[in-house]
């Protein structure tokens, strides 16, 4: 076990939430990594906020889950400090993925609170050190398949995907809510080249939650989720919001079929750029990551 890493006092779920939503790290079922990255971002900024902003707004989440009528605490939950993320982008995607397979290598469940999207290409480096055959679902606006973008290039927060199927081991991307793409910067081209292993939900679709989870090929599966996915209507803090998009319920839906049928073997949470006196958003996303969270633990 990993003796090194350094705990957040007051974490995920830490302040005034039962003791099992702060435990030790040996201890710990699931482990939060605050990342907040932003070194990227093309339009409106604040992602580099956005951990501090979940952590916060999950202080005062009701933990019962209203569903399934359970509280999601006995896996335990530890939240590391938040490092402090380099201006180099491969440095930071480094730092993020030795952290991850220092969690994965220990038998945790990682979940990492963005900071941009960018930061996905060092969690799937981190989990590629332990699984090789594993699927990407992706919930976005953005389809995140451009070969290099704007600041960062190929460490990009808009060529992530591409990236993602280019460099490391998974087998498919499965992508949920997508409403914008491009055919700049090759991504049109590399989404034709790649169309056996892209799969795309658009947000328009009419689909249930099997058709998403029917749509994963393999057992193991990563979640990667931009909260621009969501409708601006209930989604107004991020940097790119695009209308159109998903709603709460039918989100929570698919969720819970991915994890029901699958092996969920780790999630990011990307995107809140906070607006300030705006809470609801940030309520949101904290009670979506617990959400995420609970079902790896209690979905069967």
């Amino acid at each position: 076990m990993s003796t090194n890493l350094q705990i957040m006092k007051n974490g995920f779920l830490g302040l005034n939430q039962g003791k099992n939503f702060q435990v030790p790290y040996g201890k710990a079922g699931a482990v939060v990594v605050p990342f907040g990255l932003e070194n990227t971002v093309s339009y409106g900024r604040g992602t580099g906020r956005g951990p501090g902003a979940i952590i916060k707004a999950s202080h005062n989440l009701e933990i019962l889950d209203e569903q399934l009528l359970k509280p999601f605490s006995d896996c335990g939950i530890s939240t590391l400090l938040e490092p402090k993320t380099p201006k180099d982008q491969k440095t930071a995607v480094n730092l993020l993925a030795g952290l991850v397979s220092r969690i994965v290598a220990d038998k945790k469940f990682p979940v990492i609170l963005g900071g941009e999207h960018s930061l996905t290409q060092g969690t799937i480096k981190g989990l590629s050190e332990h699984y090789k055959n594993f699927t990407v679902l992706h919930f976005d606006a953005h389809s995140d398949t451009r070969l290099n973008y704007f600041i960062g290039g190929q460490y990009s927060h808009g060529a992530v995907m591409s990236q993602v199927l280019a460099k490391y081991p998974a087998a498919k991307l499965v992508q949920v809510g997508i409403r914008s793409f491009s055919d700049q910067d090759g991504e049109w081209d590399f989404r034709k080249k790649n169309k056996q292993k892209i799969k795309t939900f658009w947000a328009w679709d009419k689909i249930t939650p099997a058709d998403v989870a029917r749509a994963i090929p393999t057992r193991d599966v990563f979640i990667s989720f931009d909260v621009d996915a969501f409708d601006p209507s209930i989604m107004p803090s991020t940097g790119t919001p695009e209308p159109g998009g998903l709603l709460w319920w039918p989100t929570v839906d698919i969720l819970k079929a991915v994890y029901k049928s699958k092996n969920v073997i780790g999630a990011d949470i990307v995107e809140l750029a906070p607006i300030k006196n705006l809470h609801a958003p940030d309520f949101m996303v904290a009670k979506l990551v617990y959400k995420m969270i609970g079902y790896k633990f209690y979905i069967r």
